[in-house]
């Protein structure tokens, strides 16, 4: 074969292998943070930078991936508020909701990176506890019903919201744990690093959800490592592997809309 027909031809199959295939997965990538909002700083370590340079490393990884259909919250350095990436993700249609953020903590030698997914506490406690971690004035819708005052129609619509909500809860678990999995094969992790907790993006989200802490920033070896674009590129290939085995492994499209 002419060198030249070999050259257009291994050009014209990567072209092929970036165009997303039908059915494939809708990842909303959110990079925590940003603007006015820095989230963790310290010293010259900045949570929302690092959050908006590995979620851009993600996307053109997925990019590349015929499998996957990227999409970002946000592209720059812009304040979001916490309603508003949420929206965007379901206007979006997307099967997954990834938000990525850079830990802190008070104890310099707390480390490691750790997997959230939405909590399983009562929805009257759940929007307390939101209302308070996020320090926002949201008004809390309370859902409660008298006994024996409902009509079948708001049955038949409780039920299947909480088969909903069960099949998300499911999903967000086998995701964080795929990440986990994933992560392990190329660093140590700690067992607890999988854990439950209301963060407003993934407690209102339709979708499966999970939001990934990278590590922590008050860690002087940990902030120096993410600050790197090589470890930064490391983590979107993790990232990305995860999201293979989940898409392997599991329906790609969420049931029950």
């Amino acid at each position: 074969m002419h060198p030249m027909k070999a050259i257009s031809l291994t050009l014209l199959w990567g072209l092929l292998a970036a165009i997303p295939a039908e059915g494939a997965l809708r990842v909303m990538i959110d990079a925590g943070h940003g603007g006015t909002d820095s989230g963790a700083v310290v010293g010259p370590a900045r949570e929302s930078e690092i959050a908006l340079k590995v979620a851009k490393a993600l996307e053109r990884r997925l990019k590349s991936d015929n499998r996957f259909a990227p999409l970002m919250t946000r592209q720059g350095d812009q304040m979001l508020s916490l309603s508003e990436r949420v929206r965007r993700a379901e206007d979006a249609d997307s099967d997954l909701f990834l938000s990525i953020h850079a830990n802190s903590s008070p104890d310099k030698r707390a480390r490691g990176v750790e997997f959230y997914f939405q909590n399983q506490l009562p929805p009257d406690e759940e929007s307390l506890f939101l209302a308070a971690s996020e320090n926002k004035m949201e008004k809390v819708v309370e859902a409660t019903h008298a006994e024996g005052d409902l009509k079948k129609e708001s049955d038949v619509r409780s039920i299947v919201e909480d088969l909903k909500r069960q099949v998300r809860l499911q999903k967000s678990f086998i995701l964080s744990r795929t990440l986990a999995r994933t992560w392990q094969k190329s660093e140590k992790i700690d067992a607890s690093s999988i854990r439950q907790a209301p963060f407003y993006v993934i407690a209102k989200s339709s979708r499966p959800a999970v939001l990934v802490e990278l590590g922590f920033l008050t860690n002087p070896v940990e902030a120096a490592k993410l600050m790197k674009s090589e470890t930064q590129e490391q983590i979107a290939a993790r990232i990305h592997q995860g999201l293979v085995e989940y898409l392997g492994r599991h329906q790609t499209k969420f049931p029950l809309n």
